[in-house]
């Protein structure tokens, strides 16, 4: 089973790898280009980051990159709770 979720920010590709594997420091994980792939236990996260290109709000120019994720062998309790660990690691980041 596999559930998906994506989700739009304001970062570069760089800015969002660099971020992304600070969440999952405490995670087997390994990047491959814009792909980040997480091995737990028998379970697989893949998250890809598409970067959309720069969001014009007066005169600021904001990155724009959607990350798609995808939880193999996850429950639906599972991929919500790592959602939540995401959110408050942006909240402490200032995202």
């Amino acid at each position: 089973m596999s559930f998906k979720k994506t989700q739009e920010v304001q970062w570069t590709i760089k800015e969002g790898l660099r971020e992304l594997t600070h969440v999952l420091a405490h995670m087997n994980y390994e990047v491959s280009g814009n792909q980040i792939i997480v091995r737990d236990h028998g379970k697989r996260l893949v998250i890809d980051l598409v970067y959309e290109g720069e969001r014009h709000l007066g005169s600021l120019d904001l990155p724009m990159t959607q990350v798609n994720y995808e939880f193999i062998g996850y429950t639906q309790e599972e991929m919500g709770e790592f959602m939540e660990h995401l959110k408050l690691h942006e909240m402490r980041m200032g995202g």
